[in-house]
């Protein structure tokens, strides 16, 4: 059974994520930890409107959210298994865009740091989306659901991110946008 809150994401920078990748015009987008599969039916929609960006692809790590949400058919290529291990499996990817929405507060933090740095080389731009201090276990037997490290700004210098925080009127937890460009832009 699918959790009625997750794997769903914030909707606060749906429209800047979209404004970016109409604006970037990327040639490879990968999803990281797609859940529902938005950013990658956000690419797609895309597509349908004439805007001309290349190949989507993701990797999720719950096989119960591929086949529930069609993950398949949303992503030009689909893999199931653990991102964090990316670094070791896959020295030479690269993509224009990585999009992390709401995943990174999912791993442990020295995996997360591990990861960005090895995205760090391998893309152009970065995308994530992040909670702030939102407390959140396991749901249902979806043990990845669990919020395991929390982020901060300051967690993003090294890389001279830009950090956008959302304006959240009806209250609930702080919601950051961070845009990394990776050493494939420079």
């Amino acid at each position: 059974m699918i959790p009625e809150r997750v794997p769903y994401s914030a909707d606060d920078f749906d429209d800047a994520v979209r404004d970016f990748l109409r604006e970037t015009v990327p040639q490879s987008v990968m999803d990281i930890g797609p859940g529902a599969g938005k950013y990658g039916q956000m690419v797609r929609d895309l597509k349908a409107q004439g805007v001309p960006l290349g190949r989507s692809e993701a990797i999720e790590i719950d096989q119960v959210y591929i086949d529930h949400f069609g993950l398949r058919s949303i992503y030009d290529f689909l893999e199931l298994g653990d991102a964090t291990t990316l670094p070791d499996r896959a020295p030479d990817a690269k993509w224009d865009v990585v999009i992390l929405g709401d995943v990174l507060e999912h791993f442990r933090k020295s995996r997360g740091v591990d990861l960005l740095d090895y995205l760090y080389y391998r893309t152009k731009f970065i995308l994530l989306i992040i909670p702030i201090d939102f407390v959140q276990g396991a749901w249902e037997g979806h043990t990845a659901e669990a919020h395991i490290s929390t982020w901060a700004p300051e967690d993003f210098t090294r890389y001279k991110a830009t950090v956008r925080h959302a304006d959240r009127a009806e209250g609930g937890p702080e919601i950051m946008l961070v845009t990394i460009r990776g050493l494939l832009d420079r």
